[in-house]
């Protein structure tokens, strides 16, 4: 009930004109509770909650608040807008072709729908923004904390299924995967932008991200956002600050090198070369044949997965490669078992294997749930955002954090649901809307000032 009673007060708040706390509820809800608002602790799905809060609140700005949006932005919108019309098509094969029930497919389809609450964000002011992303810093700030408790001394201090931990082979640590979600952004942007925080706790938070990045075990995960936030280092011209970062780097490493080491090379000698060497040699289809023992957690697996589902579309008709394998979830055994065998997948608590998604790869969930046309469709939209950071890198610090920021997110999602969660779009829909509105007030302040100039020349010329 807890979920219900906080969807009450987020619309509440924003039919009242309290954005800033209605928002922070959603980024709850689309953020999986930060790791503390679990499902289970809310009674209700966060996305659930989420979806709800979605329709409620365009509703409102369809009929109550009818403010006018002051945004050029064309394209993300036409973007937007083509998967709406995608989803819509989907919905209609799932239902015809494939049979499932109204029911199933809102099941299946519900979170897709969260892709729209980018039409009310941007009717929002930039100084609510400003608050959200600093109360957003010290929630991560606390969570990182009770995570990195969480792993080195395996206590409770997060609710998780006790079930899905395991100790890692290699360091011998518990591996748990309840991460706070906006980890990587606060990593990049307390090393590259700690003024765009105005904190005195930037430098212990760069401590604290850092070590729960190493928590996480997980060798994408730490790999890319090292990668991503030395890409950020030489984007802003900084040499100098690149080879000081890299010493600090390595003392800050030093305590957890033979963690990470353990990680990278495994028992038996250098384990990433070894997956990359397996990936090339046939690794990937006698995994995907099962000609191999599995091990989940390598990339052979991940990209096994894909080649599986790829290979039963190969045999299915046209429609089935353009929509998918359905929108339905896997929570649907009755109907989901029978229909599919594939033999690569996670076994679910109640025993049966997940054919549809995985935790272990987006692009391969993106792949079943939407197919081809549907999952390029989905990408052009992070593709866009990308782009546009990269482009306004050198007119906005903000630009350059949020080209870092869904540039991490499309690497670690080779890891992890990073970009196949539409959960995840929220922050960078936040960041793009910052950007714009701050690079559209200032072009209006220099075509005003450039006006007024011409203006006083002309009557100084007429004396």
């Amino acid at each position: 009930m807890i979920g219900f009673y906080l969807l009450g007060f987020a619309i509440i708040f924003y039919i009242t004109s309290l954005h800033k706390l209605s928002l922070f509820i959603f980024a709850t809800f689309m953020l999986n509770g930060w790791c503390v608002l679990t499902d289970a602790i809310l009674g209700y799905k966060n996305y659930d909650l989420a979806f709800i809060y979605v329709i409620a609140i365009l509703a409102i700005n369809l009929f109550i608040d009818k403010k006018t949006n002051d945004l050029r932005d064309t394209r993300i919108c036409l973007l937007i807008g083509i998967f709406i019309v995608f989803l819509f098509l989907d919905i209609s094969f799932s239902f015809t072709h494939y049979q499932f029930t109204p029911y199933q497919i809102l099941q299946g389809s519900r979170a897709s729908f969260l892709i729209l609450s980018y039409f009310f964000l941007r009717k929002l002011d930039n100084e609510i923004f400003i608050w959200l992303n600093k109360a957003f810093f010290y929630v991560t700030l606390v969570t990182s904390i009770l995570y990195i408790i969480e792993v080195f001394y395996n206590v409770p201090t997060l609710p998780y299924k006790f079930t899905n931990v395991k100790m890692d082979e290699f360091t011998h640590i518990m591996r748990y995967y309840n991460s706070p979600p906006l980890l990587y952004w606060y990593l990049i942007v307390t090393i590259l932008f700690p003024k765009m925080l105005n904190s005195r706790l930037t430098v212990i938070a760069v401590f604290v991200f850092g070590t729960a990045l190493v928590a996480t075990l997980g060798r994408i995960q730490i790999g890319m956002t090292v990668f991503v936030i030395f890409v950020g280092l030489i984007l802003r011209g900084r040499i100098k600050t690149v080879i000081n970062a890299l010493a600090i780097f390595t003392l800050l490493s030093i305590p957890f090198m033979q963690i990470i080491s353990l990680r990278f090379q495994g028992k038996y000698g250098d384990e990433s070369e070894n997956e990359v060497k397996s990936m090339f040699s046939g690794g990937i289809q006698d995994m995907a044949n099962g000609k191999n023992n599995m091990d989940e957690g390598t990339l052979t697996y991940r990209f096994a997965w894909i080649y599986e589902r790829m290979l039963y579309l190969s045999e299915r008709p046209i429609s089935e490669n353009i929509y998918g394998l359905g929108l339905i979830s896997d929570s649907q055994v009755d109907v989901v078992q029978p229909m599919y065998h594939f033999y690569l997948g996670l076994y679910s608590d109640d025993g049966y294997k997940q054919q549809m998604t995985t935790p272990d790869i987006s692009y391969g969930n993106l792949l079943s749930k939407y197919g081809y046309l549907g999952g390029f469709l989905y990408l052009s939209i992070w593709f866009y955002l990308m782009s546009y950071f990269f482009y306004h890198r050198n007119d906005s610090d903000y630009a350059l954090a949020g080209f870092l920021h869904v540039l991490a997110l499309m690497l670690i999602a080779f890891a992890g649901t990073t970009v196949s969660d539409q959960g995840n779009l929220l922050f960078p829909f936040m960041l793009l809307i910052y950007v714009k509105k701050k690079l559209y007030k200032k072009n209006q302040y220099v075509v005003s000032s450039e006006s007024y100039l011409m203006k006083i020349k002309s009557l100084l010329s007429a004396k």
